[in-house]
């Protein structure tokens, strides 16, 4: 976690250093074609690898010949992703009504072949635990990809700067993986000695389907409904309300398979590190998602400029919706790691039935209706998976309630003090001034209530901070 965390947020700091200086030269349009592209690829994308990217970490005994071949598998099906895109993507523009959607999907699906030769090396690393190795492609990756945006943007090619970096990011990671952990390519002649790892595979493959299809019909949805622009928007709003549990849930995720998958028989350890690691996400995203929430008016004019305004509306209601997401998160892995595919398929598929319907009603309603959507049905859909995880692990909702209490607590009481003093500022308070203070009053109080009302708590944290440094 420590490796992970220190070269993944050193990446990300660049990396928004770059998406912040690249949006002021490019216009929320260019954002909005390119992520009507990245919906059709992105869909792609959590197909492309039939979910041997998890069986290859969770079943060790997959070496030799039998993974040369998944490997020859996995890059012919990338291979013919890439024609099947050339064909589509004239389609997939029409359908948005941009003609110049169609050349950035036919570029963009060149990361399809990227993306299956880092599948082999990324797992064996998982697999020894080289978290180090894995930070650092993931830094080298970043980098590459910052470069490339501020140098793109800065020549004038609007949308394809969008373009370029993605590619040349992957490029970059494609090839140092394969330095570090080179490995055999071979056709996948007799599939039916590949059956067991295709059967788990397609479940994870239809999960992650399913996931895709319900998380990103939100932004399909704008785009057809609303437009380019409603989009440029929307998109941003979703990546702010998401920092923060992505990125620290991308630390918590990359270590989670190998130590879950290790002890999968041992639920009483289980139950311990899921309530310890839940504990962990929600006392550092609570506050960051609602604090963003309240001062979301301030901090946007202040870092995109007076353009995105629009974001301001729907960033709140998706920043609430990331707070409970960050509550739930370990629940997939539960499953997913204990070996129950099909329980974590099946949670995933009544997800994608449910909410799609309930969005296109929303979408009516403009961006607010779609974050409000997302905030009331979002528990809703969720307790499938809560209920076959908890008994995966024998937790009562009590517990996981009680270890979620201090980040609660304390983020509601953070949210009437800034509240408080933002309504105490005069009018006449420069905006910069304004954003200063209200999140200064955030980042004083929370810490200094977790430490007055949860103390026992936090020193436990603290302690086993210092146990895992000191080993």
């Amino acid at each position: 976690m420590a490796w992970t965390a220190l070269l993944r947020w050193f990446a990300q700091a660049i990396s928004w250093a770059a998406t912040f200086y690249a949006a002021r030269l490019l216009v929320p349009g260019d954002y909005g074609l390119v992520s009507m592209a990245m919906l059709a690829i992105g869909l792609a994308r959590m197909v492309e690898d039939f979910g041997l990217d998890a069986v290859l970490v969770q079943d060790r005994n997959i070496t030799g010949e039998t993974r040369a071949r998944l490997a020859g598998f996995l890059l012919a099906i990338a291979a013919a992703l890439c024609g099947l895109y050339a064909l589509l993507a004239p389609l997939v523009a029409w359908f948005f009504g941009e003609p110049h959607v169609a050349p950035i999907i036919m570029a963009l699906s060149l990361l399809f072949i990227a993306d299956a030769l880092q599948v082999v090396p990324r797992a064996q690393l998982q697999r020894e635990l080289r978290f180090g190795r894995l930070a650092a492609a993931t830094l080298v990756q970043v980098v590459v990809t910052s470069i490339a945006l501020v140098l793109a943007a800065r020549a004038g090619l609007g949308h394809w700067a969008l373009v370029v970096n993605s590619l040349a990011g992957a490029l970059a990671a494609t090839v140092l993986l394969i330095a570090w952990e080179p490995y055999a390519i071979a056709w996948p002649r007799n599939p039916a000695r590949l059956a067991q790892p295709f059967l788990q595979g397609w479940r994870i493959l239809a999960s992650r389907v399913a996931w895709y299809g319900y998380t990103n019909i939100d932004q399909t949805l704008v785009g057809r409904v609303l437009g380019k622009d409603a989009l440029g928007a929307y998109s941003f709003a979703v990546t702010f309300s998401s920092l923060a549990q992505q990125e620290l849930g991308a630390v918590v995720s990359r270590v989670v398979p190998g130590i879950f998958s290790e002890i999968q028989t041992q639920r009483a350890e289980l139950r311990r590190y899921f309530l310890m690691l839940t504990e962990f996400l929600t006392v550092l995203v609570f506050p960051c998602t609602i604090g963003l929430a309240l001062t979301a008016d301030l901090v946007m004019p202040l870092l995109l400029g007076p353009q995105w305004d629009a974001v301001v509306t729907p960033l709140r209601l998706l920043c609430i919706n990331a707070a409970f997401l960050a509550s739930q998160m370990l629940l997939a892995h539960l499953l997913m790691w204990t070996g129950q595919f099909r329980a974590n398929m099946w949670c995933t598929v009544v997800a994608a039935v449910v909410m799609p319907v309930v969005l296109w009603f929303a979408v009516d309603y403009g961006l607010a209706g779609i974050g409000w959507a997302w905030v009331i049905f979002t528990p809703i859909v969720t307790i499938p998976t809560f209920v076959y995880a908890f008994r995966t692990i024998d937790l009562s909702t009590r517990e996981w309630l009680v270890a979620i209490k201090p980040a609660l607590a304390g983020t509601l009481l953070m949210s009437a003090a800034v509240i408080a003093v933002r309504s105490a500022l005069p009018t006449t308070t420069p905006l910069f001034a304004q954003a200063a203070i209200a999140i200064a009053t955030g980042a004083v109080i929370y810490p200094a209530l977790l430490w007055l009302l949860f103390r026992a708590r936090v020193a436990a944290l603290v302690s086993l901070a210092r146990a895992i440094r000191a080993r």
